[in-house]
């Protein structure tokens, strides 16, 4: 089936631009037509009688190969169905497949409402979203009508989320009706034995219905027309759910074979929402021992998830184990992501935890993923940092590199955009493993040191502790000559910033002396003995610093003047002690 031009249904609207819809023009309008964003009787014009050709016209071009099928009220209403295609690369998957968790009559109140708080507030966040359940099947187990329409009324009392009524039994499901009046719930299920009364319910009511015949397709089909012809207007199929050796493979044919001749073959008569029923695995089993009931449970999510993947549009689940809903919602979160989208978050500079002006600064991309993954692996090792998001257009940080969304310029721009320098006293930036060619590039434009962090984010918390360190040996500030000033410090990133940072603000020439202490400040390294006249002298030494200067001069901060003599004795050299904030007035 080919999809819809615009100027297919641009013709056919009246061509006002009276902005009744919220657009603009009709043309804006159009577009959100196509993509399912809007619904036709937003265009109040096409309402008049006198575009009523028009309207039956639209409102067959834009009703998808599967039809839309809508249960529950307000702001939980639940759509089910509307897609187009059979692969979701081809366009999109519209839709999600709702999840339902089964209750049943036979629980008693407390019992009941305690699994209905359960359903409703279980929760996983999952990049950037909260992931939620989406619905609850309440099942007649007691075949008492009574007893169902209390059941229910305990339910609907509880919440507003929409519910399914499970029950084949025609007077049951009347009085359940009555119990959830207003509530337009999703009736389960018409059968070959009782399809005409719980049809005429459905019909009279205006309620969506079910159609279910295990196995037999023809029978589904059958079903589905009469009931059509019949005067309901919403059905959703369920072709029957079955585990096991063979078992598995007729129930995912019958789910593909159905969807494939709405789709494909144009067939209306299967051109519904898909019901898969992995709750049918517990059938016998509710009383097992622990360890198989656990196995149960299990083999349920695995349907699950397989049906999902073969065009379920609504599961109906039994297991209460919280540990099965989160593989769950996670497929259905990624199946139903826009795959002409990239996931993207807006870029800006994250604050992680309470991070200060000495707290490390780190970049990453906007790919949704990406940037949820590295702000939660920083916040669970609870490191205070600033969290960089680069507009990468939602592409991850390989491929970006790659295809030149990630750049040294761009970093360059975002640091000064975002006033990174504000925050910080330092000027030392992470930027992500596998982004290390532009180390030498960002350093060029931004001015700011590159350290190269690992691949995974999940590694930050051992690179920060081990790896993050000023380069040891002579480096030095602006173009220093023989007789420039030689300033001593340590590789620990906040002393090394303590002396390198004024002399960048003066715009100075001067050596850095950088001497290797584990990462320890000044402080520690000289109560801890990681520093002393001969640890100077080495360094010297090993980086030929005495070759390249000429004026004998060192120049320490106060924390190493109890080793001043030390280090005269051991270097040969003049040791002068100057505070950082004094640094400005000697290199002027």
């Amino acid at each position: 089936m080919s999809r819809l031009k615009p100027l297919d249904i641009y013709n056919l609207l009246p061509k006002t631009n009276c902005k009744e819809c919220g657009q603009d023009t009709c043309m804006a309008f159009t577009y959100l037509l196509i993509n399912h964003e809007a619904e036709l009787e937003q265009c109040k014009p096409i309402l008049e009688p006198k575009h009523k050709k028009n309207y039956e016209k639209l409102k067959e071009m834009l009703t998808p190969p599967v039809r839309p099928v809508k249960f529950g009220e307000g702001e939980h209403e639940k759509t089910i169905g509307g897609e187009e295609v059979m692969r979701r690369h081809e366009l999109t998957w519209f839709n999600p497949t709702v999840l339902a968790i089964a209750v049943h009559d036979e629980m008693n109140q407390n019992e009941l409402t305690q699994q209905v708080d359960l359903i409703t507030h279980w929760n996983t966040f999952y990049i950037g979203q909260n992931l939620y359940l989406d619905a609850i099947a309440i099942k007649c187990a007691s075949g008492n009508p009574d007893k169902f329409a209390k059941a229910v009324k305990t339910v609907i009392d509880y919440t507003d989320w929409p519910i399914i009524l499970c029950s084949t039994d025609p007077q049951c499901l009347k009085a359940a009706i009555k119990a959830a009046k207003g509530k337009k719930p999703l009736l389960y299920a018409a059968t070959k034995d009782n399809w005409k009364e719980i049809g005429e319910i459905a019909r009279t009511e205006k309620l969506p219905l079910v159609v279910s015949a295990p196995g037999d397709l023809n029978l589904l089909k059958s079903l589905a027309k009469s009931l059509f012809e019949a005067g309901v207007e919403q059905i959703a199929l369920d072709p029957g759910t079955y585990w096991g050796e063979g078992l598995l493979s007729d129930t995912i044919n019958n789910f593909t074979m159905l969807r494939r001749a709405a789709i494909e073959q144009g067939d209306k008569t299967v051109g519904w929402p898909l019901i898969g029923v992995p709750a049918t695995i517990w059938i016998g089993k509710e009383d097992t021992p622990e360890g198989e009931q656990l196995a149960t449970a299990f083999q349920e999510t695995i349907l699950a998830a397989i049906l999902m993947m073969r065009y379920a549009d609504l599961l109906i689940i039994n297991s209460k184990q919280l540990w099965t809903f989160l593989p769950l919602v996670i497929l259905k979160r990624n199946l139903y992501t826009d795959p002409r989208i990239h996931p993207a978050v807006e870029p800006e500079l994250m604050a992680i935890g309470n991070p200060d002006q000495n707290s490390p600064v780190m970049v990453t991309t906007n790919f949704a993923l990406t940037a949820y993954t590295v702000k939660s692996d920083l916040e669970q090792a609870k490191i205070n940092a600033w969290l960089v998001i680069l507009d990468t257009e939602g592409i991850g940080v390989e491929s970006a590199a790659a295809g030149g969304q990630f750049n040294a310029g761009k970093v360059a721009d975002t640091l000064q955009e975002f006033g990174v320098g504000d925050k910080v006293v330092h000027r030392a930036v992470i930027i992500p493993g596998m982004a290390s060619r532009f180390k030498g590039e960002i350093e060029d434009l931004s001015g700011w040191d590159v350290y190269v962090g690992p691949r995974d984010s999940g590694a930050i918390a051992d690179f920060l502790r081990d790896k993050y360190r000023a380069p040891t040996g002579l480096g030095y500030v602006g173009d220093p000559g023989g007789d420039s000033p030689v300033f001593l410090t340590t590789n620990n990133i906040q002393s090394y910033y303590l002396v390198k940072k004024p002399l960048l603000d003066a715009g100075a020439s001067a050596w850095l002396l950088v001497v290797d202490t584990g990462g320890l400040d000044l402080e520690s390294a000289v109560s801890e003995k990681k520093i002393d006249g001969a640890a100077v002298k080495k360094t010297m030494d090993e980086s030929g610093a005495g070759d390249q200067i000429s004026k004998k001069e060192l120049i320490v901060p106060p924390a190493l003047e109890p080793l001043k003599g030390d280090i005269e004795s051991a270097t040969g050299w003049t040791v002068k002690v100057v505070p950082p904030d004094k640094i400005p007035e000697l290199v002027k």
